[in-house]
C-alpha cells in the first residue's frame, strides 16, 4: 500500500459542490483567470453565485448560518488548491501564529491530500500515538469531534498540536472499523536532534525539525565527533516535517558546498536560489539518507540536494513531494488564507514539487523498520 495515495474519498452533499462551484466562479473573476472586461461573463457569475446561495438559504431542508456556509465555502476553494495552502479562520489564525517548538503533540505524522481525510505515515516510537495503537495507514475521520474531511493538512496538524499536554480526541478509521480515541499530548522532542553510536553500526543522526539553532548545535556537539574521521553516518529524516528549507541548507551545508543547491520556482519565472556556500566540513564522510512517507518539506529538500549533489544514496520510501513556499494572506475579518507562492527545484531541474524523493534503496510501506533500514544501508556504506 502507497500511504501517498491510498488515502478514501466519499461523497459529498449536494449543496456543498454547489457551493463550492459558486465560489470557484467568483473566485476566477476576481483573480483575473476569466476574460477581464467583459461586464455580463461577471454577471452571469455573480448571478450563479447569488441563485445557487439563495438555493443553499431557501431550499434545503435545514436553516443555514449564511457567515458558516460561505466560510466552509472558502475552506473548500483554498484547501482543494494543493496540500500546502489552506484557509485559515480567525481562530487557526491565532494558533498558526502562536505554533512553535515547545508545542506538544499526540506522536503521530499524518499526510492529507483534498476531499480526504488525513491517513497516518508514521508513528512515533514511545509516544502517546503508539501507547494508544495507532497504526501506520490509519485514516483520522475527526479531531476533537470536527470531521477532518474539509480540513487543510495545516488545520490538521495545528488541531492536532497544543501548547500543554491535554488529551486530543480522535476517531480512527482502520479498514472497516472505527475507533474513538482519546490521545495524550506530550512533548516528544525537546531538542531538535538525536545523534548516537552503536557498536558495529554507522552513527545516526536524526533530525526531528530544521530549526533556527540547529546547525550551531550540530558543529558543536556533532561535527566534533565525526569530522577528520571515516566513520560512515546515517542521516535520519523520517517523519520530519517541521522546519525551513533556510535552515535545512545550512545543514546540508556540513555535508555538501554548492553555489547552487536548487531554486524555488514561482510566477512570471520568479526565481530564488537556495546556496550552501560554506566550506563542508563533513564533506568526506560516507553517508546514507533514510526517509519515508512522512519526510516532507524542508527534509524533502535535504534528502533531494544530497541525493543530487553529493550522490548520497536514499534508502527508505518515497516522500510526498511537498517542497513549497507558502505566504501568509490576512483577510478583514482576521482570518487568512496560506498559499502555495513557489515550488522547489534541484540544480537539475527536477522538481520535488509532488514528484518527491525516489530512494535508491526502496523499502515496503510494511517494513519501514529500523532492522530493514540496517540491512538495506549496509551494502552502501564501508564495513566498520
Amino acid at each position: 500500500m502507497d500511504v501517498r495515495y491510498a488515502m478514501k474519498v466519499p461523497k459529498y452533499r449536494w449543496f456543498l459542490w454547489a457551493a463550492t462551484l459558486a465560489a470557484a466562479v467568483f473566485f476566477l473573476l476576481q483573480m483575473g483567470f476569466l476574460t477581464r472586461g467583459h461586464a455580463t461573463t461577471a454577471a452571469r457569475g455573480f448571478e450563479l453565485l447569488d441563485s445557487l446561495m439563495s438555493h443553499i438559504r431557501n431550499d434545503y431542508l435545514e436553516e443555514r448560518d449564511p457567515v458558516e456556509t460561505a466560510e466552509g465555502t472558502f475552506r473548500g476553494l483554498v484547501n482543494s488548491l494543493d496540500p500546502l495552502s489552506a484557509y485559515l479562520s480567525k481562530d487557526l489564525v491565532a494558533d498558526y501564529e502562536a505554533r512553535s517548538a515547545a508545542d506538544t503533540g499526540p506522536g503521530v505524522v499524518v499526510l492529507k491530500r483534498y476531499a480526504s481525510f488525513p491517513q497516518v505515515a508514521g508513528v512515533v516510537e514511545r509516544s502517546p500515538a503508539e501507547t494508544a495503537g495507532l497504526k501506520l495507514g490509519d485514516l483520522l475521520t475527526a479531531i476533537g469531534g470536527r470531521s477532518t474531511l474539509s480540513m487543510s493538512l495545516t488545520e490538521v496538524k495545528l488541531r492536532l498540536r497544543g501548547t500543554d499536554e491535554k488529551p486530543v480526541d480522535l476517531r480512527v478509521l482502520r479498514g472497516n472499523d472505527t475507533q474513538n480515541l482519546s490521545v495524550a499530548r506530550a512533548r516528544l522532542f525537546p531538542e531538535a536532534f538525536t545523534f548516537s553510536r552503536t557498536p558495529g553500526q554507522p552513527a545516526r543522526l536524526r533530525i526531528h525539525r530544521f530549526s533556527a539553532e540547529l546547525p550551531s548545535q550540530l558543529k558543536r556537539e556533532v561535527v566534533p565527533a565525526l569530522k577528520g574521521g571515516r566513520t560512515p553516518l546515517v542521516l535520519d529524516l523520517r517523519g520530519c516535517q517541521e522546519g525551513a528549507v533556510e535552515d535545512a541548507a545550512k545543514v546540508v551545508n556540513l555535508f555538501v558546498k554548492a553555489a547552487e543547491a536548487g531554486r524555488f520556482e514561482g510566477r512570471a519565472n520568479a526565481r530564488e536560489t537556495i546556496a550552501c556556500p560554506a566550506e563542508a566540513e563533513l564533506g568526506s564522510i560516507p553517508l546514507v539518507v533514510w526517509t519515508d512517507a512522512g519526510t516532507a518539506g524542508a527534509a524533502e529538500f535535504a534528502a533531494g540536494v544530497l541525493q543530487e549533489l553529493r550522490k548520497s544514496k536514499i534508502v527508505g520510501f518515497r516522500t510526498p513531494g511537498l517542497v513549497g513556499r507558502t505566504t501568509l494572506i490576512p483577510l478583514k475579518d482576521d482570518s487568512a488564507v496560506l498559499l502555495t507562492s513557489a515550488v522547489f527545484a534541484l540544480p537539475s531541474g527536477r522538481r520535488l514539487w509532488d514528484e518527491g524523493v525516489v530512494p535508491d534503496a526502496a523499502i515496503p510501506v510494511d517494513k519501514l523498520d529500523d532492522k530493514t533500514y540496517l540491512e538495506k544501508t549496509a551494502p552502501l556504506l564501508p564495513k566498520l
